[in-house]
């Protein structure tokens, strides 16, 4: 078969021994890549068609969130394999259920041939099953040593926490891995004196919002972007933008941060089920303190004096609005909700007051009480002009339902006489093959019905299409409207209800220009168009 595309899957997790190494691939990528391409020239139906490589290397098998996997099933979905080898069952998933719906459901709905060389396994031989029950318990067996196994893991690294060791991945900001000792930290020193700055200036009664303007105005790197320039080749922090700036979440989380003081805290976060992404927040009573297991960049007591920044701060619950346009006012630079500012009664962005993008600097809204009323007004006529609309509306909806039901009547008189056209033609077949007509009169008579049938599909593509069009004046949003503007209609000033009703968002522009952006239609721009 020339239309054989051959898929190759292979996976390497980082639980794999030969992981780690610097190098550009592990060996056992190389390994599986050369028992495959073996595979497949000494086996003559296959050795002849094209191949493509699809490799995970670092992943586990646990789950299907891997990028090559998900490149390679898309694939298949799209037609473009019709054959898929891996090494072994464990190689394409070790979770029992998700190697049996592919092997059972989506590999056999589609058409594609999976071989797994090292189990035997060929689906071919196998129509629709995974290969009895042997393969079963092998599957079965693959889920739960990955499952035994991460228990495992997880006990080891708890151990090397109470022994003050950093078990996985980065340093946080501040620190470096100590080239002698894997799993200990040392300062980085251009890092450590931006935290050290932090904390001196929170103790000197700096706001947090004024500590990231003045990191913003010197052009220091927040820890993600500084982290990403330092390290390009991990995948960590890739999907943040160069132009991040610091902003409150991010002082505040370092200036949270214990193992400032030279303690390794761990166990912060843990997994709810073994082998599964998904985690939650433990209890600060839960975490694994192990005091003075590295150089610290603050004293303790700097520590404690810094928290003070945190209690003489008021919190308002974030359930109970402020003000009626909380959450709808938005910077048009960069199309972020833009808070307001108690004292100088504006909105404001964010990242333009934290000495941020200069186009955010420049977008300066209306105070907050003629922004109200803007918007209060604006509110009003708009359910003056719905009230002008309403009986046009009601009349079209009268008219578009008698159009509806005969649009509707119209398709199933055609739909009836399409399905005449193919019994007739059904029964000019019969006539042929029972010798009653002749070839050439019963074709003639073929060409004829088809013709006609082929007329009557148009004409129903476009009845259809009327249908859908007369359809959406029907649309139950405007009897929604209707009953929101009755609702507010007598309201004498603008509350938050009333604003979140109507109001989608209010783009702010330089020179106090805003764009109200409806949640309805715009109103404004029909009767525009109908001057």
């Amino acid at each position: 078969m020339s239309s054989i595309q051959i898929a190759i899957y292979i996976r390497l997790s980082n639980a794999d021994e030969d992981k780690g190494k610097r190098k550009d691939e592990s060996n056992s990528v190389v390994n599986q890549r050369s028992l495959i391409h073996h595979f497949l020239d000494t086996h003559e139906e296959l050795s002849g068609y094209p191949r493509t490589e699809f490799v995970d290397d670092g992943y586990t098998g646990t789950n299907t969130d891997r990028p090559a996997f998900k490149q390679m099933v898309a694939a298949i979905k799209d037609g473009k394999f019709s054959c898929c080898i891996t090494k072994d069952f464990s190689r394409f998933a070790r979770d029992y259920i998700e190697m049996g719906d592919y092997l059972e459901y989506l590999f056999p709905y589609l058409g594609v041939r999976y071989i797994s060389i090292n189990d035997g396994y060929d689906s071919n031989n196998h129509k629709g099953t995974t290969g009895g029950l042997d393969m079963v318990m092998r599957a079965i067996i693959y889920d739960a040593y990955s499952k035994d196994l991460s228990i495992k893991v997880k006990s080891g690294k708890e151990q090397g926490r109470k022994k003050g060791r950093r078990v996985g991945g980065y340093p946080g900001y501040g620190y470096m891995r100590d080239p002698n000792r894997r799993s200990m930290d040392i300062i980085d020193p251009e890092a450590a004196a931006v935290v050290r700055r932090i904390f001196e200036a929170a103790i000197e009664g700096m706001s947090i919002y004024a500590i990231a303007k003045m990191l913003n105005d010197e052009g220091i790197l927040t820890p993600s972007v500084y982290f990403r320039r330092n390290h390009p080749e991990t995948h960590k922090f890739a999907n943040v933008s160069d132009k991040q700036y610091w902003n409150y979440d991010i002082v505040r989380d370092i200036l949270k941060r214990y193992a400032y003081t030279g303690a390794s805290v761990g166990g912060t976060l843990k997994k709810l089920v073994p082998c599964h992404k998904s985690v939650v927040a433990t209890k600060a009573e839960e975490w694994i303190i192990v005091p003075g297991m590295h150089e610290a960049i603050v004293t303790t007591e700097e520590y404690e004096l810094a928290q003070k920044i945190f209690s003489d701060r008021k919190f308002i619950s974030s359930d109970i609005p402020s003000h009626p346009l909380q959450s709808i006012v938005v910077c048009s630079n960069c199309l972020r909700v833009m808070e307001w500012n108690k004292r100088t009664t504006r909105h404001r962005c964010r990242y333009g007051s934290y000495g941020g993008d200069a186009g955010c600097r420049a977008v300066l809204p209306p105070p907050k009480k003629e922004l109200e009323a803007i918007v209060f007004n604006a509110i009003k006529n708009y359910i003056r002009l719905a009230g002008k609309e309403k009986d046009m509306v009601k009349q079209l909806a009268v008219q578009s339902k008698r159009d509806v039901a005969n649009c509707r009547d119209s398709i199933d008189e055609i739909t009836r006489r399409i399905d005449s056209l193919k019994r007739k033609k059904f029964s000019e077949y019969e006539r042929y093959t029972s010798g009653q007509i002749s070839k050439e009169a019963y074709l003639s008579g073929k060409r004829s019905i088809d013709s006609e049938i082929g007329e009557c599909e148009a004409i129903l593509i476009s009845v259809q299409e009327q249908l859908a069009a007369k359809e959406t004046i029907e649309s139950p949003a405007y009897c929604e409207l209707d009953a929101i503007c009755e609702e507010f209609s007598n309201n004498d000033s603008l509350t938050y209800e009333m604003a979140h009703a109507f109001v989608d968002r209010i783009l702010v522009y330089p020179e106090e220009r805003i764009e109200i952006q409806w949640k309805f239609r715009d109103i404004f721009s029909m009767s525009e168009d109908n001057q």
